[in-house]
């Protein structure tokens, strides 16, 4: 691991890993930007640390690299100072974070997610990447005083009724990029005879719906979908849905069903930095019978003494941060 801060007053950038105790990296599916932390050793008599002049400031350049790739770029937001001899600990948030503070205000009519996405980020001055391709004409959005994030969120929930895919924003370095969600892991398992070191497992209905009503433009109901095995068993959780120009409503009704969300939460040796949230893995483990491909809702890497751990929440499906206008 080394890490880099850029001082945004002179533009220089210094190597700052021999002073840095503990790194931690981390992101989830809702939560959009992805954060890292570094524990800085606070020693203002040490000649080593005391050269380096170490005063980061918030709004400074905070970066990572693993394996001689960069895996964080982001602005450093708080830090907090613990004793006149002791650590500091500076936290940073990639530049996704922008995106969640600008609001906005805009009509789209005929556009799809992917145009919609460029447009707000032309308008804000936002550097492109990969944008993945829904080819799927939104018929109108109206977005008034949403985040950025949000709107193209939305853009891209809507596509996904049409696409049956799932969709998440991420950043590579400065450039903001949308992919199809749940890419699998290549080359990686997690077995517990070879790095979980604990797990646990949890149900949870609180996100159950089991019916959806269809209904027109003009509130009459025109369809339904269902659940009746979950109907049976846990009672009636029903959601609504109105027809939308264009878009199949039965597929985006059937879209909208959620049944028992079962996580999983792991504790890794030896940790891997493409599991990332968003993306799938391979787990065996008989403690919580665990054994297939899962989706990582959260993680978290953590770098100290030379050793890379990782904290995992894997769900049983593959879900989307959906937005609703």
């Amino acid at each position: 691991m080394i890490i880099k801060w850029t001082k945004k007053s002179n533009k220089k950038t210094y190597d700052i890993t021999q002073v840095v105790g503990t790194v931690t990296w981390s992101g989830s599916v809702t939560q959009a930007a992805r954060q890292a932390s570094i524990t800085v050793l606070n020693a203002p008599k040490d000649p080593n640390i005391k050269k380096l002049k170490l005063n980061l400031a918030v709004g400074d350049v905070l970066a990572l690299y693993e394996g001689g790739k960069n895996i964080f770029y982001g602005e450093i937001q708080t830090s907090e100072k613990r004793g006149e001899i002791g650590t500091i600990t500076y936290n940073a948030t990639d530049l996704l974070g922008h995106l969640l503070r600008i609001m906005h205000k805009g009509k789209y009519k005929k556009k799809t997610a992917e145009r919609i996405t460029r447009l707000i980020c032309k308008k804000y001055g936002i550097p492109i990447g990969t944008i993945a391709k829904t080819k799927k004409a939104v018929r109108k959005i109206i977005i008034d005083g949403s985040s950025a994030y949000d709107a193209i969120m939305l853009a891209y929930t809507k596509a996904a009724k049409s696409t049956g895919k799932k969709y998440m924003c991420y950043m590579k370095g400065k450039k903001f990029c949308i992919k199809v969600k749940g890419t699998v892991v290549s080359g990686f398992s997690l077995d517990e005879n070879k790095n979980i070191v604990s797990s646990s497992y949890e149900e949870s209905i609180e996100n159950m719906v089991d019916k959806v009503r269809i209904y027109n433009s003009k509130g009459k109901q025109v369809g339904v979908v269902k659940n009746a095995g979950h109907l049976k068993r846990y009672g009636l959780y029903q959601e609504i849905y109105t027809k939308e120009k264009g878009v199949n409503a039965k597929k985006a009704a059937r879209h909208m069903l959620a049944g028992v969300e079962k996580k999983v939460n792991a504790d890794i040796i030896n940790g891997n930095v493409k599991c990332t949230a968003g993306s799938a893995v391979k787990v065996h483990d008989s403690a919580t019978g665990l054994d297939g491909l899962f989706w990582i809702d959260s993680d978290t890497h953590t770098w100290e003494g030379g050793n890379h751990t990782m904290s995992l929440e894997l769900n049983f499906k593959n879900i989307m941060d959906k937005k609703t206008a």
